[in-house]
């Protein structure tokens, strides 16, 4: 075996070890509430149990995935690591499928690269072990990009069939997942219909069938738009553009953002090492993509259009306040991003410019990921778990009741039979269901859908009850009638929501009529939720103390 052969297996063996190993780090820590969430919805029955979560809970997923999770916990269990490990499969074999891909359009070293790249990428990483559907997606997006190649170079009916079935998985996985289908379907058939139109009828038919089996797709795609519509779309927030070099920063950076889940508009500080390990990669890979673009070549022109216009579409349905332009639901765009940036890098620069650049980048990031992993451990931690260690510092048990206004529904840390009862409401969920009898009377349900609902909640504001019947009702039931005499509720405010605490006073002083709720509405409707909801406490329960730990407030009642 020559010296460049061997050279090559002990490259591949080191990448190996990096891709796993550098994941094993994350594998170990605590679930998020997404994550509870994931939990929850598996574990309903299938699959009727975890259709009805999505559709009456949920209200933003598709299936797939937790179809995969219910079968998957069924076979290994419930644990933490059990549930990620599903998830680490597929973000550890997306790794040679980058490699696979990018061998078929561009040279050896490059594809190396590629794959080296999405080894040890902060944000592939961190997120190959999330127990949510991003790792699946990523994989199943690259499987896609394979059978595309294969189909362009082929032109065989296998690969065309290989092609139609994968892409009809990633929606079904990830709803945000038809921007890369509709992208796909744009660029491949403008490209066929320019130089290859004989191949453009046959993928014509296949989309056609393709299609035909994203119906049921669409259906839920409605439903879900019309339920949000009435509650969540105005809440999502408008689109910034800061919230687009919010992705690029956390795309192509060494380091990532504290909170990865969310859009940020926090200034950065533009220290030196800041310079050097997000601003000089992002510009690099950025420019990469830029100068590729304009490649002469026609079919590798259409990759780049796919991956582009895939994220513009992000962008638009984002400014439409469609979806929320963040780094988690658009993460599979990133392997692909990677390969086509580094065409146009080594077409552009020097070999011995990229193989540096790249090295240092490849260790900056080894390095970064290691050091991570602790913190994001804590991290993970403070932003679900806490509630379960301080119930527990406080002996509550299964006399007690936790109140969480988010994150109840998913009570990943009380499931077992010893734990404190948690009060299944979740108000950041159960109240954008207009429909819901546990919160509104027979007549709010009949309002609460249209343009009556501003109305009705300043009536509620400024009624001397709290907001209806029937939830009155269900809280006395499930709290007030349960509680022993002696044994303890806690409310557990998550992060901000802790600012909504005032008293019904200060709350109608806030509101200048009934117009004004229309502007505020989720933000009035879950301050009207905590009065009530001391409110009812307060008929049986003292208010023994009031404290704070890691992003949570607490208040600690006790049963007289």
């Amino acid at each position: 075996m020559d010296k460049k052969k061997i050279l090559n297996i002990l490259f591949f063996i080191i990448l190996t070890v990096l891709t796993i190993g550098l994941r094993l780090l994350y594998l170990n820590t605590d679930v998020w509430y997404d994550e509870a969430c994931s939990w929850f919805s598996a574990k309903q029955s299938f699959p009727a149990g975890i259709m009805d979560n999505l559709l009456h809970l949920d209200l933003q997923h598709t299936p797939l995935y937790f179809f995969l999770l219910h079968f998957w916990m069924k076979m290994f269990g419930e644990g933490e690591i059990a549930m990620r490990i599903l998830s680490l499969i597929f973000g550890i074999a997306s790794v040679p499928l980058v490699y696979t891909a990018a061998r078929k359009i561009t040279s050896k070293m490059i594809s190396i690269f590629a794959c080296a790249l999405t080894a040890v990428s902060p944000l592939l990483v961190l997120f190959s072990v999330e127990i949510r559907m991003y790792p699946l997606v990523v994989f199943l997006v690259l499987l896609s990009l394979n059978y595309l190649i294969d189909f362009e170079q082929k032109n065989d009916t296998k690969s065309l069939i290989k092609l139609v079935a994968a892409n009809l998985l990633i929606p079904y996985t990830l709803v945000g997942g038809i921007l890369y289908n509709i992208s796909l379907f744009i660029c491949y058939s403008f490209y066929l219909f320019k130089s290859r139109k004989d191949v453009f009828y046959r993928y014509l038919k296949a989309f056609g069938v393709e299609f035909l089996f994203l119906i049921p797709y669409f259906a839920l795609v409605v439903y879900y738009a019309k339920m949000r519509s009435i509650f969540v779309v105005m809440h999502e927030g408008y689109l910034q553009f800061f919230h687009i070099v919010d992705i690029i920063r956390n795309f192509f950076g060494i380091t990532l953002i504290d909170n990865i889940y969310w859009p940020s508009v926090a200034p950065y500080q533009l220290t030196f090492i800041f310079t050097i390990l997000v601003i000089v990669p992002c510009c690099y890979f950025v420019y990469g993509l830029i100068y590729g673009f304009r490649t002469s070549d026609k079919f590798l022109k259409t990759l780049y259009s796919i991956f582009l216009l895939s994220f513009c579409l992000s962008v638009i349905f984002s400014l439409l306040k469609v979806n929320v332009l963040t780094v988690r639901y658009i993460l599979y765009l990133l392997p692909p991003l990677f390969v086509l940036s580094l065409i146009g890098l080594f077409n552009k620069f020097p070999k011995k410019h990229c193989i540096i650049f790249l090295c240092l980048f490849l260790i900056a990031s080894t390095v970064y990921c290691a050091w991570d992993a602790k913190r994001f451990t804590i991290l993970k931690t403070l932003s679900f778990k806490t509630v379960k260690i301080e119930s527990d510092k406080l002996n509550l048990g299964v006399d007690d009741i936790i109140i969480m206004p988010f994150g109840s529904d998913a009570p990943y840390y009380f499931r077992q039979l010893t734990a404190p009862r948690v009060f299944n409401f979740d108000f950041h969920k159960e109240a954008r269901n207009p429909y819901n009898n546990l919160y509104y009377d027979n007549k709010q349900q009949n309002v609460m859908a249209g343009e009556g609902k501003y109305k009705e909640i300043y009536y509620a504001v400024f009624s001397n009850t709290v907001i209806s019947h029937n939830y009155f009702n269900h809280f006395i039931q499930s709290v007030n009638s349960t509680v022993p005499k002696g044994r303890y509720v806690l409310l557990a405010l998550y992060g901000s929501d802790a600012n909504s605490i005032m008293s019904i006073q200060d709350l109608r002083a806030s509101i200048h009529g009934s117009e004004e709720v229309q502007g505020r509405l989720l933000d009035i409707m879950f301050k009207k939720y905590l009065c009530d909801t001391r409110a009812m406490l307060n008929f049986d329960f003292d208010l023994v103390k009031t404290f704070n730990q890691d992003n949570y407030t607490f208040f600690l009642y006790k049963r007289r």
